[in-house]
């Protein structure tokens, strides 16, 4: 497989990674029910899951697609979800499932932590409103930035732009190195643990496998 074509599918992987772990709307369960398998949420993450080998991430997959496949409304399929992420990372005291990097890092919000990954999006040419609309250290937000940065790779290959190749880089690793691995890792075993519906658990399950697969690459 050639970089970018790699570079591409782990690009799509964080991507539907950071919109499964952002609040539950219409259009996740659009995409959890559109009626071609192309447009489906869990097909792409499965195509884009075979960057890590085929095959892997199946059992996760078939969970959350039989869970899927119990209801016939969407509407009741997102009030589920919905339900689910609130309790879990909402309407808990404490939390049983924090969002946000410094809570597991520091015990609370905007903490040191925050304004280092804050620092990572600014090194990228990224300012916070532009891009996000959560807090820089939420998981949706930090996910969502590692498909950016492999995008950032792929033009920078496209361009033969080596300083442009070479940042993505840099800030992949560091994103990795200083933030994700611990940070989604601790919140992907929480949501295993605490979420209800067999697809926040599976995702979850989906997640750990992606940062473990990245701790050996």
């Amino acid at each position: 497989m050639v970089l970018v074509e790699e570079l591409y599918l782990k690009s799509v992987l964080y991507d539907l990674l950071a919109k499964g772990f952002e609040y539950p709307d219409g259009e996740l369960v659009e995409s959890l029910t559109a009626p071609k398998p192309e447009e489906r949420f869990l097909w792409r993450l499965e195509q884009a899951a075979g960057l890590m080998g085929e095959g892997t991430l199946a059992g996760n997959l078939q969970a959350m697609e039989d869970f899927i496949d119990i209801f016939s409304d969407p509407k009741v399929l997102l009030l589920e979800l919905e339900k689910d992420y609130t309790r879990a990372c909402f309407a808990s005291r404490p939390r049983l499932v924090p969002l946000f990097e410094s809570v597991y890092k520091e015990g609370k919000l905007l903490q040191d932590s925050t304004f280092e990954v804050a620092r990572l999006y600014y090194e990228a040419g990224l300012q916070a409103e532009e891009k996000f609309d959560l807090p820089p250290d939420h998981i949706a937000v930090e996910l969502e930035f590692m498909s950016y940065l492999c995008f950032q790779h792929i033009e920078g290959l496209q361009k033969a732009d080596d300083g442009l190749v070479a940042k993505a880089v840099e800030l992949q690793r560091e994103l990795l190195d200083e933030h994700l691995l611990d940070f989604a890792t601790s919140f992907a075993k929480k949501f295993q643990q605490h979420g209800r519906t067999p697809f926040y658990r599976n995702l979850a399950s989906c997640l750990e496998e992606v940062i473990a697969w990245e701790r050996t690459s």
